[in-house]
């Protein structure tokens, strides 16, 4: 199966769904809700990177094209920067996994900007798996709650470390009345 119809199958999934955590770190705790959008199946899956194909900018369509079949792998093999999209597509179908994960009670972080990135967020979901650790990233929406605005994985803690962690109490998924057209 082409790799980018593999990762948009995924993240499908997760499409038309609102997620709810309500988490606790001491005494203090939080709750947040979260929404995929398709648009922003561009950055996540890494199509950012990819700076010698802007033909393939529109973030909205790429989503589209690619379950269509419009756009494959073999479309971006050319592209000189694949190498640092590659493990995105790679792995994404364990962003999945890690909201599944999130039932058993995991944990969550509110992030902070103490490790110099330029990754604009406000909380990190994150998932510890064989290839190191799965790192989704979320930031606040004003008309969604939040969304995820990075994903990526990493063979060490860097965004982990020094950020208060939380522990997910309760999270439920419910249906999105407004559908999102592909």
């Amino acid at each position: 199966m082409d790799l980018l119809y593999e990762a948009a199958s995924n993240y499908q999934e997760l499409l038309n769904k609102k997620y709810h955590i309500k988490a606790v770190y001491k005494d203090e705790t939080i709750e947040l809700s979260f929404t995929f959008l398709i648009e922003h199946f561009y950055h996540l899956i890494g199509f950012h990177k990819l700076l010698d194909m802007k033909h393939i900018t529109r973030p909205k369509f790429l989503y589209t094209r690619i379950l269509s079949k419009k756009i494959t792998y073999a479309t971006i093999e050319g592209s000189s920067f694949l190498e640092e999209m590659q493990e995105r597509i790679r792995y994404f179908h364990q962003i999945n996994q890690l909201i599944k994960r999130l039932q058993s009670g995991d944990i969550i972080i509110e992030f902070s900007h103490t490790n110099r990135t330029r990754i604009q967020a406000d909380f990190l979901l994150y998932d510890l798996t064989d290839n190191g650790y799965t790192h989704l990233f979320l930031r606040k929406d004003k008309a969604y709650g939040y969304v995820p605005c990075s994903f990526f994985c990493r063979n060490d803690d860097k965004y982990i470390r020094n950020n208060k962690k939380y522990r997910v109490k309760e999270f439920t998924i419910t249906m999105n009345k407004n559908k999102q057209t592909q």
